[in-house]
């Protein structure tokens, strides 16, 4: 656990930590190293992802946010 302004370092786990199951090949792309997933770790990153996603945009907008939102049109529409 940290405290205050300290953070705690997440280490990039190694292809012999994950295994073969997820593991990352690397690649240089335009002299930029980038990573690739296994397809079946990408599927289930994109399911879990877009669950989360779906569930966000179907929340209501807070109050406070409507209220704002409200006082911002009217403003706007003093300067027309």
């Amino acid at each position: 656990m940290t405290q205050g302004n300290e953070r705690e370092e997440r280490k990039t786990p190694s292809a012999a930590e994950i295994g073969d199951a997820g593991r990352v090949d690397e690649e240089s792309v335009d002299g930029a190293d980038v990573a690739f997933l296994e397809p079946h770790i990408q599927e289930q990153l994109g399911r879990v992802l877009r669950a989360f996603c779906d569930d966000l945009i179907h929340q209501p907008i807070p109050d406070k946010f409507v209220v704002l939102l409200a006082q911002l049109e009217a403003k706007q529409r003093e300067k027309k």
